[in-house]
């Protein structure tokens, strides 16, 4: 059985409480900085979310020898259009990680403000 939404908000809490937030918010921390700062926690939130049978272990590797022996097959010609798959794909995944990093910042500060009320 994979973890439950408590372990992995257990794991998120314990990074969250790594960041370094200034005395001044002046800005908000991006999804590359409190990624750099809770690599621990993030790791182990990506582990947990692989043991999962929702969300199998991708495979970066045997994704690229994938490309690789597509090329020949689809020729030359063809080639630009499999790349250009790939590099949307990890776009597209990127966009979805960081839209969802930020609506999870704009709700943890939605319940902090319902919590000093």
């Amino acid at each position: 059985m994979g973890a439950t939404s408590d372990d992995l908000m257990d794991i998120a809490r314990a990074g969250a409480e790594r960041i370094e937030l200034p005395a001044e918010q002046v800005r908000y921390p991006s999804f590359g900085d409190v990624e750099e700062q809770c690599a621990e926690e993030y790791d182990e939130l990506l582990n947990a979310l692989r043991d999962d049978e929702l969300f199998s272990a991708a495979d970066l590797q045997r994704q690229e020898e994938i490309v690789e022996q597509l090329k020949p097959i689809i020729g030359s010609r063809n080639e630009e259009l499999l790349e250009e798959l790939v590099d949307n794909t990890a776009r597209q995944l990127w966009m979805n990680q960081e839209a969802a990093f930020h609506l999870g910042m704009a709700v943890g500060l939605r319940l902090a403000q319902g919590r000093r009320h």
